[in-house]
């Protein structure tokens, strides 16, 4: 039938009709035996030379090699699928008459209602989108035989012929109708639409009388074809059991026993859970609940990572299979690095997954040489311990140098040659400062623009000018604790000397009278100042 359909496109409606009741005859038969095909496509319909109409490979599904593959064996199965088999629902008698009416259909109208690029994007279009009407591409096909394609073809079994006698019954009403459109083309079988010149090919469609043979070894013998359909029904189906019996072995041990038992290989990762549900049905796997979740770091959230159990060749069909979806990324809790050498911590990153894309030193004063110091964000931004992380992810790091050598109380040069020594620059501008610490000449401090000593940066000195010196004032006059409150403002420290109580100082009468160093006498800030009140 397949070769018939790719010579002349579309069949008459005649044809269609012989054909597809010798399917149905032979569906029904099987049916009653308990035996689905599964596998009902123009392929597997033998019209044989001397008129008789065989179904070959009975039983059989062609294995599938891969879920996606685009090869014309996958996609000549995945065109007449019915869509409970895309499902977890179990195939019966009536997923065989839904492929009964897609092949109608195809005979009528020369094309499949469901076509795509992939065998996936056809088993989708299958289990989702209505059926067209045959009548929308072949306007000469009648309502009743339109209504019989879509009776078969319905989305859910129930609402479809509940066997194949019923759809059988069906057809031969639609032929007896006298205004069918059937009866009008039959008068017109080689019209240019179906049949090529005969002048160019010297060839026409064979005479296809309605008989059906079922036929599991194509050199069976068989006996010749009966003309009328339903004027010998005893005769046909004592044929068709006897053939059923002879090639129903055959098709039980393929099917229990043998390559057809088994489901194809399917690849599902990366797949969204509706399509890996359709690959693996379609493969021969049985999808079932609980779906279970696991990080991934290729695969995305909500996508199949694979199959618990994992596929492998040789598994039966039927096999029960639950899908593993992916949760993402799993997220990280940034661990701590306090005490923990760079190279070491690097280390312990890689292996989470997260990369360290820069480094950086700082000398610090208490965290030892080789230590983290600091992590942070490309963006620069500070990384907090337990802070979430994802496998991918980037930090900068920072080490820390050590220690800023000591130089204060050093000279400027003694000072220079020590933070030479590690890798940093003294830039000639040192400040100067009063200090009653170190002496003048002698380095306070070390500085660096921002705060931060980096090794390889520059710094600046702050040199003392030694302590800074005050002129002592006259307190002559003064109460005592004026006089106290001017020197301590000075940055003097005070002590004094008078029998007068504490509590009177502030009286006008609680004189102060002189200091030692005395009045106009230089003294260093910090200096301390005796004060002499009246006695």
């Amino acid at each position: 039938l397949r070769d018939l359909l790719n010579d002349y496109g579309t069949l008459t409606i005649e044809q269609s009709l012989d054909i597809t009741q010798a399917v149905l005859q032979a569906l029904s038969v099987a049916h009653r035996e308990g035996i689905l095909h599964r596998d009902v496509k123009p392929e597997n319909v033998i019209l044989v030379n001397d008129g008789r109409i065989k179904i070959g490979d009975f039983g059989l599904a062609r294995p599938v090699n891969n879920a996606t593959d685009t090869g014309k064996s996958l996609l000549g199965t995945v065109a007449y699928i019915a869509p409970e088999l895309l499902t977890r629902s179990q195939a019966d008698n009536r997923s065989d008459l839904y492929s009964v009416g897609i092949m109608l259909y195809e005979m009528l109208t020369g094309k499949q209602p469901f076509t795509g690029e992939t065998p996936m994007q056809v088993a989708v279009q299958h289990a989702q989108q209505p059926m067209p009407f045959a009548a929308e591409s072949n306007p000469t096909v009648s309502r009743a035989v339109d209504d019989i394609i879509q009776w078969a073809t319905q989305k859910k079994p129930s609402d479809r012929p509940k066997d194949a006698r019923s759809m059988l019954d069906a057809l031969t009403r639609a032929l007896a109708q006298p205004d069918d459109a059937a009866t009008r083309v039959i008068d017109s079988p080689t019209s240019s639409a179906q049949i090529e010149d005969s002048r160019e090919t010297q060839r026409a469609l064979p005479t296809i009388p309605a008989v059906a043979a079922i036929d599991s070894s194509r050199n069976s013998d068989a006996r010749g074809p009966i003309r009328a359909p339903g004027r010998s029904v005893r005769v046909l189906s004592l044929l068709i059991a006897l053939l059923v019996i002879v090639g129903g072995g055959g098709s039980v041990w393929w099917f229990q026993f043998g390559p057809g038992s088994l489901a194809a290989s399917a690849v599902v990762a990366g797949m969204s859970v509706e399509n890996a549900t359709i690959s693996l049905t379609t493969a021969g796997f049985v999808v079932i609940d609980p779906v279970s979740e696991e990080y991934h770091p290729d695969i995305p959230e909500g996508m199949v990572i694979g199959t618990s159990p994992e596929i492998t060749s040789g598994m039966p069909k039927g096999t029960e299979v639950h899908l593993v979806v992916s949760l993402g990324l799993e997220p990280i809790a940034f661990p701590s690095f306090d005490n923990v050498t760079l190279v070491d911590f690097s280390a312990q990153l890689a292996k989470l997954g997260i990369g360290v894309v820069n480094t950086s030193k700082e000398f610090h004063k208490t965290i030892p040489a080789g230590q983290v110091l600091a992590a942070s964000r490309a963006d620069g931004s500070a990384i907090t311990v337990g802070e979430t992380f994802y496998a991918g992810d980037s930090v900068l790091l920072t080490e820390s140098a050590g220690k800023v050598p000591s130089v204060s109380g050093l000279s400027v040069e003694q000072a220079t040659a020590a933070l030479e020594a590690v890798d940093l620059t003294v830039n000639g501008r040192s400040t100067e400062e009063f200090s009653s610490t170190f002496a003048s000449g002698t380095v306070i401090s070390v500085v660096a623009a921002g705060g931060i000593i980096h090794p390889g940066g520059s710094v600046s000195l702050v040199v003392s000018k030694g302590p800074e010196l005050v002129a002592v004032p006259g307190v002559a006059g003064m109460t005592i604790a004026a006089a106290k409150l001017l020197l301590e403002n000075l940055g003097f420290a005070v002590t004094v000397v008078s029998e007068i109580p504490i509590k009177h100082w502030d009286k006008s009468w609680a004189e102060a009278v002189s200091t030692d160093p005395i009045e106009g006498t230089e003294a260093p800030k910090g200096a301390t100042i005796t004060l002499q009140g009246k006695i």
